[in-house]
């Protein structure tokens, strides 16, 4: 399991570096405003709804999900390009995980979200489909929730938009 997760994590590496340049070759990205606007986001909304301590509900959804977890079959090279849990529905799933970086825990804040993603280049459509698609998946598929971790975490420095 070690080298499977050391795939995707070199995997989603070059999925947002790719993304990234990607984006600067379209001329999209986020400029000096979004990002003081993605900023004061993250300070207004440090913490999910509900604060940092999780119910008992949550609790017992993280114990389901850390033993999918360690039960999964990961795949041992990173996923294949071709993989059919991997086609896009609304926006691909490197995406969808640098708008949640950029949105983090402003998900009520609609002016935010329409902002992100026009500097992603897609629309609110787009990214309602692709929650809709991509949140069920990954409460059932730990291997493509890993992929969407490591997706997030490595998004960690936001697409800046060229000059």
């Amino acid at each position: 399991m070690g080298r499977a997760i050391q795939a995707i994590m070199a995997q989603a590496g070059a999925w947002v570096a790719q993304y990234k340049t990607d984006l600067a070759a379209r001329g999209l990205g986020f400029s000096p405003d979004d990002m003081s606007a993605i900023a004061a986001s993250a300070v207004a909304h440090p913490l999910p709804p509900g604060g940092s301590t999780p119910s008992e509900a949550d609790a017992a959804e993280m114990q389901r999900v850390q033993k999918m977890a360690m039960e999964a079959e990961y795949p041992e090279g990173g996923f294949a390009p071709d993989d059919p849990r991997l086609v896009p529905v609304g926006m691909p799933l490197v995406a969808y995980a640098v708008a949640a970086k950029a949105i983090g825990w402003a998900n009520e804040d609609n002016a935010l979200i329409d902002r992100v993603l026009k500097a992603l280049g897609h629309s609110r459509a787009d990214y309602d489909q692709a929650g809709a698609h991509w949140t069920p998946i990954m409460k059932t598929d730990m291997a493509v929730a890993t992929l969407y971790g490591q997706l997030f975490a490595q998004s960690a420095e936001l697409p800046v938009k060229p000059a």
